[in-house]
């Protein structure tokens, strides 16, 4: 019997390719697995990288407010306050001499806003740009001069005029409203009476009355400080251009820088007939409005009188 042996030579090479594919297939896992671990370690890199940029950023933001507040100072200037008083409180806060504001205060062609252009002080004005440093809440560097000050000031009144303007349909100009403003601010400490004192001193400017208001007196005799708590007889002689009892018509400018509710109650005046007024003595800042003399006469007050004062900060006490 004859044996006949089949070799097939290509066997060997297909089980040796079976043996190489069994361990490239258990190789993917690991190699995919490597390939994530890698993806994951970068993504972690990158998102702690971001991270620790993020808080370097808040740090960096955080010394450097810390380091301007170190270098702003915060400056209030109260509604109602002169020149003057603004700089005696800014001396007295330790921001600015006093006398170095006032200076920078009568400087005025150092300013950019145009409507101070159309301001033309009457003579014996004190100051020009009294009335139009608009009270509000300032930031400012330790290192600014008082004229910075001062800008930020002006344009804050420009913006907030130009603003309540809009609405304005009467005949008078912003010096005037500005001026009218100032003694309303000064009168009147109520605000809800601010537009009946607007509308006394328009129908006393109507019927060519002197507007008799104390305050106008006491920004000269005080020398636009205001510490004065009376106003005595002898001060209502007084001559100057801002003395409502000796003149007729506006005193020579605004006797202090109102805020925008005096300047609105200038704009938008209450319509009546009340002439007279003086103050009911109640601690409120209100006032009894009456029509004639007789009337102002007889009209109660509580407030204690002083033989040598007018009845009160905020009266007209004659016919004319």
């Amino acid at each position: 019997m004859d044996l006949y042996l089949d070799f097939d030579h290509n066997s060997g090479r297909r089980r040796r390719g079976r043996r190489r594919g069994r361990r490239n297939r258990s190789r993917v896992p690991f190699v995919i697995g490597v390939i994530i671990l890698l993806v994951v370690i970068v993504a972690g890199g990158i998102f702690a990288g971001r991270k620790y940029m993020a808080y370097r950023q808040q740090k960096a933001e955080e010394a450097r407010k810390l380091a301007e507040a170190r270098r702003v100072v915060t400056v209030m200037i109260p509604e109602g306050y002169s020149i003057d008083m603004i700089a005696k409180r800014l001396e007295k806060q330790g921001v600015f001499k006093a006398d170095e504001f006032i200076k920078a205060a009568k400087n005025t062609n150092q300013y950019k806003n145009d409507f101070i252009k159309d301001i033309d002080p009457k003579k014996g004005t004190k100051y020009k740009l009294e009335g139009y440093l608009y009270p509000d809440t300032y930031k400012i560097y330790k290192s600014s001069k008082p004229e910075d000050l001062i800008q930020k000031m002006l344009d804050n009144f420009d913006k907030k005029y130009s603003a309540l303007a809009k609405s304005y349909k009467g005949k008078h100009s912003m010096a005037e409203i500005m001026t009218i403003a100032s003694m309303i601010e000064r009168e009147a400490s109520n605000m809800s009476e601010r537009p009946m004192i607007a509308g006394v001193i328009e129908n006393r400017l109507a019927a060519k009355m002197r507007l008799q208001i104390d305050p106008t007196v006491l920004y000269t005799t005080t020398n636009g400080l205001y510490n004065a708590k009376k106003v005595y007889y002898k001060d209502l002689k007084v001559k100057t251009v801002y003395n409502t009892y000796v003149m007729k018509g506006l005193p020579a400018g605004p006797i202090c820088n109102p805020s925008d509710t005096a300047i609105k109650a200038a704009m938008h005046p209450k319509k009546h007939d009340y002439l007279y007024y003086r103050t009911d003595g109640s601690k409120k800042g209100t006032h009894i409005f009456t029509k004639t003399f007789d009337e102002h006469k007889n009209a109660k007050s509580t407030s204690t009188k002083d033989k040598n004062s007018t009845n009160s900060t905020n009266t007209t006490n004659s016919k004319s």
